[in-house]
């Protein structure tokens, strides 16, 4: 994706000093790593719902787990948005007639 005039690879370094490193700053924002970019895609990835073992697989891992345990990070909201679903779920269950007001004293 980055290279010199010949053509040649730009190293990886030099590439997070020479463009990745002075945009963050530009944007007032902390420095971002090759890390940053790997735990980030995981972590979108996993929230669109892209199989663990695709993103796995993508990302170079054997281990499902290592993608999931290292790198895939719940997004804020992500929790709420579980609670939700799960609730309107639950909110769908009627009692059966038979059962209502079955309680008595």
């Amino acid at each position: 994706m980055f290279s010199t005039v010949s053509g040649k690879p730009i190293s990886p370094n030099n590439v997070l000093r020479t463009w990745i490193w002075p945009a963050c700053q530009a944007s007032g924002i902390p420095r971002a790593t090759w890390l940053t970019f790997r735990r980030t895609y995981s972590s979108w990835a996993h929230e669109k719902g892209v199989p663990a073992k695709v993103v796995a697989g993508i990302m170079g891992h054997t281990k499902v787990d290592t993608t999931l345990n290292v790198y895939t990070q719940v997004l804020d909201g992500a929790a709420r948005e579980a609670a939700a679903r799960i609730g309107s779920e639950l909110s769908r269950i009627v009692q059966k007639p038979e059962t209502r007001g079955a309680l008595t004293h």
